[in-house]
């Protein structure tokens, strides 16, 4: 009798890890098997079955952010490259790395020994579709983990000080480009109607006009078209002097970084963006 009782627990906790394992197997080979296809799509510049991929295998808000980081590195962040190759392909491989990340590799051909190596993160929609959320981009290097992107909520502090309202400003700026969510532009917009000068709000306007004309979409609040997880710990804010301030942030590993300055003015005991450069 004292057997049975031992057996049974640990016999349900085996079955319970090879569900567990079976079920990281198969997340794998929907990742890969999404991978290959998509490969294919584009080797064959098949852009309709291309972008049909994305639709049915990413989520909503990573299909966008995709957008903003093609914009960004002038890559496909999906594979770390402008372009695919057959040896790529049939070189592929997927592997759990830890709770909801996936690594996806390959190598570009038979003399790169090092490869290319991606994590990826997923999620199971509503309907119980396993769906690619985040991407880690190339300046993430083989870096993954939830607390990457699990960044406390910010909120805008505007009346203790000019220096606090521009911190607190950007911090929740970026926030809302950190959590990806279904809302983000209204966010943003929100953020900058509540706390953007009328005539800073029409400068804001006339740059991105711009930058959309010039077919190089930057928010020029950041000076980007994308605010990314592994550049929130790096954000500064300093003063200039005479109300100015700029916020600077590493872009990536190599020693890029990004410097907008941008003007403060005070109405009614409230601080708010007055002008940006």
């Amino acid at each position: 009798m004292l057997a049975r009782r031992i057996i049974i627990p640990l016999l349900l906790t085996f079955l319970s890890l090879c569900e567990m394992q079976a079920q990281t197997r198969s997340q794998a080979e929907q990742i890969k098997d999404f991978y290959a296809c998509y490969m294919k799509a584009i080797e064959t510049c098949n852009q309709k079955e291309e972008n049909k991929l994305l639709q049915d295998f990413l989520t909503p808000e990573m299909q966008e952010k995709k957008g903003r980081l093609v914009q960004v590195t002038g890559s496909d962040p999906l594979l770390r490259a402008q372009d695919v190759s057959e040896y790529g392909r049939q070189s592929l491989a997927c592997r759990h790395l830890d709770g909801s990340w996936y690594e996806v590799s390959y190598r570009w051909d038979e003399s790169d020994t090092v490869g290319i190596k991606i994590p990826v993160r997923i999620k199971t929609d509503a309907k119980g579709k396993t769906r690619i959320c985040y991407v880690t981009p190339y300046w993430g290097g083989s870096s993954y983990g939830d607390s990457l992107l699990d960044i406390a909520e910010q909120t805008v502090d505007d009346g203790k000080d000019a220096e606090t309202f521009v911190a607190t400003f950007f911090k929740t700026y970026a926030y809302n480009y950190v959590k990806m969510q279904p809302t983000l532009e209204q966010e943003l917009g929100l953020l900058r109607q509540t706390y953007c000068t009328a005539d800073m709000l029409g400068k804001y306007n006339a740059l991105s006009q711009q930058y959309m004309d010039d077919a190089s979409p930057v928010d020029p609040l950041i000076g980007c078209a994308d605010f990314d997880a592994f550049w929130y710990s790096s954000l500064r804010v300093k003063p200039l002097g005479k109300n100015w301030f700029e916020l600077s942030y590493n872009a990536d590993a190599n020693g890029w970084s990004i410097h907008v300055k941008v003007m403060v003015s005070e109405q009614n005991g409230k601080y708010r963006i007055s002008d940006l450069e």
